[in-house]
This record gives C-alpha cells, structure tokens and sequence, in this order.
C-alpha cells in the first residue's frame, strides 16, 4: 500500500528554505504562482497576503498534500498544526480527530488515503515523503561513521565554536568518507530521481560541492537551526529553532489571516504554461523546476512565460547541482540585491536567481 503510494510522494517537508521568497515577496501582490511541492514552501508565502495564490505542480499527491496544508492553516491553531504535521508530539487520535475535520476536496481525500493510513500506524506527514527517507537512511550512515562526535557539533554554543570544533574536533575523515560514498549524483539518483536526476553542470565534483555546502553550513549558521543538518545527522527534527518558515508562528498566524481571504487555486500541470496561460502574475516562485527541463526549454523559459507577466514581476529560481542559464532580454538580473537572504537560507543546497521583468 505504502511503499507504492510513496513512491510518488516526493516531498513531505522539502529541501527549501523559503524564507528567501518570503523576503522577495512584496506586500500585496495581485498573483503569485508557486511550485506546490509538499505545500511548506508556499504557506510562509501567505504571509504576505497575495491576492491569488496559484499553487503549481505535476503530482496529484503534491498538491493534494499542499491542500491539506493550507485547510490546516485555516483552521487549526498553530501547535494543532505543528502536530498534526508532526513537528511536534501528539496522539495518534488526536491527529486523526483533527484530519477528520479538515475541509478537503474529494480528490485530495482519495490521494491522501496512504497519509490517514500513516498517521493511523503512527508515522508522522513531515517524514513520510521519499526525499526525508532519503535523509533519514543518510543519517543512519552519518551516525555509523562519525559516531557521537559528528553530532557533538550541534552542543556547540555558537558558529564561533562550531568553527572551532570543526577545526579540533569533528571526525573530518569519517565525514568525507560519508560524503564520498552518499554525496554524488549516480547515489541521489538512485535514492531520490529514480534516473530523473538533472544533470550536473556546475564545475567540480559532486563530492567537493557538498563539501562546500556542509563547511560553509557549519562555519556560518547554528546548526540547530537548519532543519536540513537536523535531518543528516539524526533522522528527525530535535531542535526547534530549525523548524521550517512555516513553523515561526509569526509567519503562522499572518498567513493564517491571509488564508482566510486569498483565492487560492490548485492545478495540475506544467508551471511555465501555466504562467503563460495567465495575465497579471507578478511574483513566480519555480523552485528547480529549469533544472528539469530539455535544454531548449531550460534557456526559454523566461521568454515563454513573458505573456503572463507584469512589468515588474519577479521570478526566482533555485538549482542544486544544475544550474539553469536562461536568455534574460526584457529581464533584470537582480539576485545581487537579495545577497544576505540567501546567505541566511537554512540549508544552503541551492544557487538561487531572481529575475525581474523588465517592460
């Protein structure tokens, strides 16, 4: 039942954090369309009270899972929703009372049968995707090789002493061992994309980009507040100030009052067409989604969705280890501007660009 359903669940928590998107978002926009992903990246982006949110994406289960999401904002109050999502502890009665009350359409119902039947054995939404197993079959190596020592990094005061540690006492040979033998793209492939993984483009090898990653996570964020490094070391979320964005009750209840009042939609399909389709969208949050695309449409993808644009319109992209290179004519490159988000951005596994349309 499960294991052929999760198959298709990619997402339950995600790989993003988007509090850049949050902090490029203006006030009030008219439309925004969003990748839908596991519905934790677009809820933060409630909090700005768009008009429209059309959220996006090619799985039924993806935007079943961002419905129930969304009808949780709306209706529970935050520590009801961080343990129906199971952030935090509560009964499995509990979290079924609270699925039952929940407003969903018939097909998301159907879709998220498997997830009643999860929380109903005990499981909790935020691990059920096939990326946080991925994670949690990666922490198990992690623990296997760097031991106690690996974790001791997250008892560090402060990046001060994280820096030092890491210098003195982290299992530095372990952990490359672990990024050698986990950290490329023949083993994510497997795991994750099931042969689907985009190809690499960036310079280097596989293994020295996640070193990158993982030297500059540690020498520059507390690591209790990634909720990426929580999943690598220990399979599970310990530390809640690493929550994702949809978590900080700030964020929670503002975009809980802008649920309340968005026209909120949810379509199946291909996010650049659909973008194209419209008229009058000014903010575009498309995740990786370039990355995926033939090579034609990787550098087209900015042109194609001009029709559904305003003037000013903004649209951010993320790559991991491909990174799209789009045409930009009638388009300003303005990710320079957004320099300290992205360098506070909690998982530090993307290259993020901000395109802004130019008339």
């Amino acid at each position: 039942m499960a294991r052929a359903y999760f198959s298709h669940l990619n997402y339950s928590l995600g790989d993003e954090d988007s509090s850049v998107e949050l902090h490029a978002l203006p006030a009030d926009a008219r439309h925004v369309v969003a990748v839908a992903g596991s519905g934790g990246r677009v809820v933060p982006l409630l909090a700005r009270a768009p008009r429209k949110l059309t959220c996006v994406d090619i799985s039924d289960t993806q935007l079943a899972l961002t419905e129930l999401r969304i009808a949780a904002l709306r209706q529970l109050n935050h520590a009801e929703y961080l343990g129906l999502l199971g952030y935090e502890a509560m009964s499995i009665q509990r979290r079924l009372e609270l699925l039952a009350t929940l407003p969903l359409s018939g097909s998301a119902r159907t879709a998220l049968d498997p997830v009643w039947k999860a929380v109903q054995a005990g499981e909790r939404i935020v691990y059920l995707g096939r990326f946080e197993g991925m994670l949690r079959t990666l922490s198990r190596f992690v623990g296997l090789f760097t031991g106690q020592r690996g974790r001791r990094m997250f008892d560090q005061p402060d990046v001060a002493g994280q820096r030092t540690y890491l210098d003195g006492g982290f299992p530095k040979g372990a952990w490359k061992l672990v990024l050698l033998l986990m950290g490329n793209s023949a083993v994510l492939n497997s795991l994750l994309y099931r042969g689907d993984f985009p190809k690499k483009n960036l310079p280097g090898s596989a293994f020295r980009i996640y070193w990158d990653i993982f030297d500059r996570l540690f020498r520059t964020l507390p690591v209790r507040s990634s909720f990426f490094l929580q999943l690598v070391f220990f399979g599970e979320l310990r530390y809640p100030e690493g929550y994702p964005i949809e978590c900080d009750a700030d964020v929670f209840l503002a975009a809980q009052r802008a649920a309340r009042d968005t026209d909120i939609e949810y379509v199946r399909g291909d996010i650049i067409q659909h973008v194209q389709e419209q008229r009058g969208v000014d903010f575009v949050s498309l995740s990786d989604v370039p990355s995926f695309l033939p090579p034609e449409r990787e550098r087209d993808f900015l042109n194609a969705m001009k029709p559904g644009l305003t003037p000013d319109a903004l649209v951010v992209t993320r790559g991991h280890l491909r990174v799209a290179a789009p045409e930009v004519q009638g388009y300003e490159v303005v990710s320079d501007g957004y320099q300290d988000a992205i360098a506070r951005e909690r998982t530090q596994l993307w290259r993020i660009h901000l395109y802004q349309r130019r008339s």
